[in-house]
């Protein structure tokens, strides 16, 4: 799978680099043609496994700007997201365990997850070191509760999504002015972070003595 998923990465990089100069044009008319199409093609890359959809969401922003941008990342990613969680739970729950059996690190706060699926479906979408396909297809197999689990999807999303626009909106204009923004959201990661890791050690301590009971 990770073969796969850095082979998908050069690839999709390799597309880029190579049609850069048609997809240069393309996003400096900013304009709504075809934006029906566009949301479909994204939603589709968002699902894929593997595909680095900072890239896609890159574009998406140098094209529509930072607010239509963002809006279509979230709308997008969040829709795609809730057809993988479908697609798995009612379509391919054989598969998907089998996905999890290999990432017990998830499998093993079920309860937590069930209890809490707002709050943990929330911070694992701010953490970039989870794989939104994993929490899709976990939500999906633990039948988690659909509304929670895209309201959280839609929260958890905002941050990364607008700093992926905002990096294409001003693509051309520099690091310096695209580096703080990365800078304000590393810090926002910290904080994420240093919440959510208290929490786990938490729940670990409550599931040992509960196993031990």
């Amino acid at each position: 799978m990770k073969w796969l998923t850095a082979a998908l990465h050069v690839i999709i990089i390799f597309v880029v680099l190579w049609n850069r100069e048609m997809i240069m044009e393309w996003m400096e008319v900013r304009d709504s043609a075809n934006l029906l199409v566009v949301f479909l093609l994204v939603v589709v890359l968002a699902a894929v496994p593997g595909i680095p959809f900072g890239i896609v969401a890159g574009i998406i922003g140098a094209k529509y700007g930072l607010m239509w941008g963002s809006l279509l990342n979230v709308a997008a990613s969040t829709a795609a997201a809730g057809v993988a969680y479908l697609t798995v739970r009612y379509l391919f729950q054989t598969w998907g365990s089998a996905v999890l059996a290999r990432s017990m690190g998830l499998k093993r706060w079920n309860q937590a997850w069930v209890e809490h699926t707002f709050l943990f479906i929330l911070l694992a979408r701010m953490l970039p070191i989870v794989p939104a396909f994993l929490i899709n297809i976990y939500a999906g197999v633990m039948s988690l509760s659909f509304k929670p689990f895209l309201l959280a999807t839609v929260l958890g999303k905002i941050p990364v999504m607008v700093v992926f626009a905002y990096i294409g909106n001003h693509i051309q204009n520099g690091v310096g002015k695209w580096m703080i923004a990365v800078a304000v959201y590393a810090i926002f990661l910290i904080l994420v972070y240093s919440f959510y890791k208290p929490l786990m050690k938490r729940r670990k301590r409550t599931i040992d003595n509960q196993n031990t009971i």
